[in-house]
């Protein structure tokens, strides 16, 4: 699925070649999932995004406190 400024090396024919099934960025397993917000609010990886980003901002508070 080549929508906006990405394209994805293993999107052959419509088809995820990785998942082996039709490509939708984003889904478990995506290259991209939890390291891309997408403007689909059901997309699976905007929460595993959330997740990532609060665990990051724990680990600098962390880190910061340390000092």
């Amino acid at each position: 699925m080549s929508k906006g400024g990405w394209s994805c090396p293993k999107y052959i024919d419509n088809r995820c070649t990785i998942l082996k099934k039709e490509c939708d960025p984003g889904d478990k397993g995506c290259v991209l999932y939890g390291k891309a917000l997408f403007s689909n609010e059901e997309s699976p990886s905007n929460e595993a995004f959330e997740k990532r980003m609060e665990r990051k901002m724990r680990e600098m508070l962390r880190d910061k406190n340390a000092k």
